[in-house]
């Protein structure tokens, strides 16, 4: 073997405990470039929606990681976001820059020598002039979305109003900041092909050399070791799993309780829609009367998504790849998504997945799998099949060990 890389991992949230699918792909990451022999340090900003648990780290991980949190307060302030109008900075990164966690990256970089800094996520760029103080180390940007395309696909589906309105203002620094941030890195690993391409286009103009540095790195699952016995079993409800506090799966949960369900109800009146997942609004309550059963926050995922369900990614809004899609897929589930729910997945509608954009459509892919036990149980079956072929964590890390290597050594 060629000799290990000293990579420091710059995270916005920890990576564990895996409790959505950001913190599935940084922690994926790791544990392949570990499986590498790569020498790693895992310094993270850890914040009221994100804590610090030390009790889902084990010693081992701990030791391998040389692990450190730092606490942001990222909590949505209302007059430091109108203070943000007016000078122009985007609210949206700005929340994840505090000195603490400024002095933890020089405090690392002044005790150890690092070849590669991997910043995760567009939120952990803003320590970029103090990481140049103080390393000659290659910046790589794991671009998790295009933040400022998420942003504008949520603010249409909003109603009109004070929120909206500083939404799209905000929206416009955002592009802004993010388009800076791409061009002060040294290289860009997007997660799924369709980010890459947009990052390409766009700093192509500025920097040809930088563009040629931007790769597709979807992230990876240890497929083999996910549960997945209820393959076997016909599904007898329908499962959403996902953090509500994410726009994307708010709005897309809300379209699929309103718009979708009741449709599904007409044709199967004893059909039931569990919603899983952290921070569920607090009006949405269990109703045995429309068939909804609000789980709220489980403790296994995995073990959910290893039950006789049909999972259904009903989102319209987001770049980037699901996670939570990769999960069901590793499960065996049967799956009805949408075309934005599939994004960054070479999937087949029909083949691995269900596509369905439409409220009628959708419902009437949830209806069939319901009462087409063998067929719903045929598509977890090839799911499964194409997520052992493309997911697997370790080869991600062996691509970005290629890439990384060639930077540092070019």
């Amino acid at each position: 073997m060629s000799k290990p890389l000293r990579i420091l991992q710059i995270c916005h949230k920890p990576p564990r405990p895996a409790v959505d699918g950001g913190c599935i792909a940084m922690d994926s990451l790791t544990t392949g470039l570990l499986e590498e022999g790569h020498t790693l340090k895992v310094l993270t900003l850890h914040t009221h929606k994100h804590p610090f648990v030390a009790s889902a780290l084990s010693a081992d991980y701990l030791a391998q990681t040389q692990f450190q949190a730092v606490f942001a307060d990222t909590e949505l302030n209302v007059r430091d976001a109108m203070s943000h109008v007016v000078t122009g900075e985007s609210y949206h990164l700005s929340r994840f820059h505090v000195p603490e966690m400024e002095m933890a990256i020089e405090d690392a970089l002044r005790a150890d020598l690092y070849d590669v800094v991997l910043l995760e996520s567009l939120f952990t760029t803003s320590y970029i002039p103090a990481i140049r103080r103080l390393s000659d180390a290659e910046i790589v940007l794991r671009a998790h979305n295009v933040e400022h395309q998420l942003w504008e696909e949520v603010s249409k589906g909003m109603e009109r109003g004070p929120k909206k309105w500083l939404l799209h203002l905000f929206q416009g620094k955002l592009k802004h900041e993010e388009i800076q941030s791409l061009q002060s890195v040294d290289a860009i690993a997007a997660i799924t092909e369709r980010d890459a391409a947009w990052i390409r286009q766009t700093i192509a103009r500025h920097d040809k050399d930088l563009a040629d540095r931007v790769i597709a790195l979807p992230f990876g699952l240890d497929v083999e070791a996910r549960p997945h016995s209820a393959m076997q079993e016909r599904p007898s409800a329908v499962l959403h799993l996902g953090a509500m506090d994410w726009a994307p799966n708010l709005q897309g949960v809300q379209w699929l309780k309103d718009e979708v369900w009741p449709n599904v109800r007409r044709t199967l009146p004893d059909a039931r829609l569990d919603l899983a997942g952290r921070h569920m609004p607090e009006h949405w309550t269990s109703d045995s009367d429309l068939g909804i059963e609000v789980l709220g926050e489980v403790a296994d995922a995995a073990a959910t998504y290893d039950s006789p369900y049909v999972v259904v990614v009903p989102l319209h809004a987001g770049s980037g790849m699901r996670i939570k899609l990769a999960e069901a897929l590793a499960a065996g589930r049967p799956i009805v998504t949408t075309s934005k729910g599939m994004e960054g997945m070479d999937l087949t509608s029909g083949q691995e997945v269900i596509v369905a954009d439409t409220e009628d459509a959708m419902a009437e892919a949830l209806t069939h799998l319901l009462t087409h036990g063998d067929e719903a149980k045929a598509l977890g079956a090839r799911g499964r099949a194409w997520a052992l072929q493309h997911l697997g964590h370790q080869a991600r890390a062996k691509t970005l060990t290629l890439h990384l290597k060639s930077w540092v050594e070019s």
